[in-house]
């Protein structure tokens, strides 16, 4: 378009106006890895494009723009608000000029790099996208323990063929599943039991992240569906936020795996103490909001030491895991349940009563009592000795770690009691 060149000093100074100065303060580094230098070299680029006449330069100077905005991950928004500020800025000055000749055509020739820019923008992003998706696929795939990473893997193959229905442009009803209780990730929350990882702010973060994502996705298809031909810059704003709730929940998943990581006891596969005193926290908090009590639960191995001393303390650790296996057994999947240090383990009972508690741990005693651990032509025998207490909170008492010291000194002096007076029984 001949006309522009009648206006390149115009535009010129509209682009210099609405620009901040991003000169670096960071003489030390290379300019290279510096974001703001990556916003100058998109001025000129953006100058360069807003400059061209012919076909072809437009063609090429929107092609290398897009490209270097999408490489250094400047978004699109960024893009459009330039350009509509511009346009704007131009139109005024020609209306303060009266020169009124070429406002359409200099109207009609924005629009077109608009719709050029955010076509080519949406193709490349759904490109990078892609690639982003599949690089966090082969990094989980050589993952030596995927632990719960392997939803998250489950949840990429969703995102994978959510921008391969935007690419088919075909839009039918093949698209990727949109309630977030039926998608693979939505089923493994909502079938989640281990009641320590339910109980973490990071999954209950998880939930609304995967809530949302599902919502932009449902609008992603509604979008493509409910128009003849839907709208590059609405999808793109959508995909670049389910790109960015797909990024957080990744984050908050590794949050998991290090939980998970630190919270199990190598041997028994029991939370390990280190997560005690969190849980025990957050349960105070509950009871004392609720005015529900919950109970404590400590239980020793009577006369471990013997069977260390006398059979070696790798079958001493069998002896462990089979005492682990039956409280998993016995107890809840709402108990949580701890190696507390040896042989020594916690209990914590959620909304339990002091007699429901006793019950429990009876049941504990008599299924070591009436068991038998054999290890090749050994057999041993052993029992346990429980204390319990139960625990209501005021809803004036402070909460602190002494409150904790205090409940774990109180059963563990129950603990001995049941010792005192003569094992494998609980007080």
């Amino acid at each position: 378009m001949q006309i522009i060149e009648q206006y390149s000093q115009e535009i010129q100074e509209c682009v210099q106006d609405f620009n901040i100065s991003l000169e670096s303060l960071q003489d030390d580094y290379s300019k290279d890895l510096l974001y703001t230098h990556a916003l100058n070299e998109y001025k000129r680029l953006f100058l360069n494009l807003l400059l061209s006449v012919s076909d072809e330069e437009i063609e090429q100077n929107t092609k290398v723009l897009v490209n270097f905005t999408i490489e250094h991950e400047i978004s699109y928004l960024f893009l459009y608000s330039e350009l509509i500020t511009v346009v704007r800025k131009l139109l005024g000055i020609l209306l303060e000029k009266n020169d009124l000749e070429h406002i359409n055509e200099i109207n009609i020739f924005f629009t077109e790099h608009e719709n050029r820019i955010t076509s080519l923008y949406l193709h490349r992003f759904l490109k990078k996208l892609k690639l982003k998706s599949e690089l966090r696929l082969s990094h989980i795939s050589i993952m030596p323990d995927k632990k719960f990473m392997v939803h998250y893997e489950s949840h990429i193959k969703w995102i994978l063929n959510l921008i391969l229905y935007i690419e088919r442009s075909v839009y039918d009803d093949n698209y990727p599943e949109l309630n977030p209780n039926l998608c693979e990730f939505g089923k493994w929350m909502h079938s989640a039991t281990t009641s320590y990882l339910i109980s973490t702010t990071h999954f209950k973060v998880i939930e609304k992240l995967h809530m949302n994502l599902h919502d932009l996705a449902s609008n992603v298809i509604n979008q493509c569906q409910n128009s003849n031909d839907p709208r590059p810059s609405t999808l793109i704003h959508l995909m670049q936020r389910i790109d960015y709730y797909s990024l957080e929940i990744g984050n908050e998943i590794a949050f998991l795996n290090e939980i998970e990581e630190s919270a199990k006891d190598p041997l028994t596969h029991l939370l390990t103490r280190r997560l005690f005193n969190k849980i025990m926290l957050n349960k105070l908090d509950i009871a004392k909001a609720t005015g529900r009590e919950f109970a404590l639960m400590m239980c020793d191995l009577d006369h471990f030491k013997n069977v260390n001393d006398t059979y070696g303390h790798a079958v001493g650790d069998i002896v462990l895991k089979h005492f682990s296996s039956i409280l998993e057994s016995v107890l809840r999947k709402s108990d949580y349940i701890f190696r507390f240090g040896g042989e020594e383990f916690m209990v914590l009972l959620p909304m339990t009563d002091k007699e429901e508690a006793v019950i429990l741990a009876q049941k504990i005693c008599v299924a070591i009592a009436t068991s038998e651990v054999i290890v090749d032509d050994i057999t041993i025998k052993y029992t346990v000795s429980i204390g319990t207490i139960s625990i209501t909170i005021d809803n004036t008492v402070q909460i602190s770690q002494e409150s904790i010291d205090k409940y774990i000194t109180q059963v563990d002096e129950r603990l001995y009691l049941a010792k005192d007076r003569g094992r494998n029984r609980v007080e």
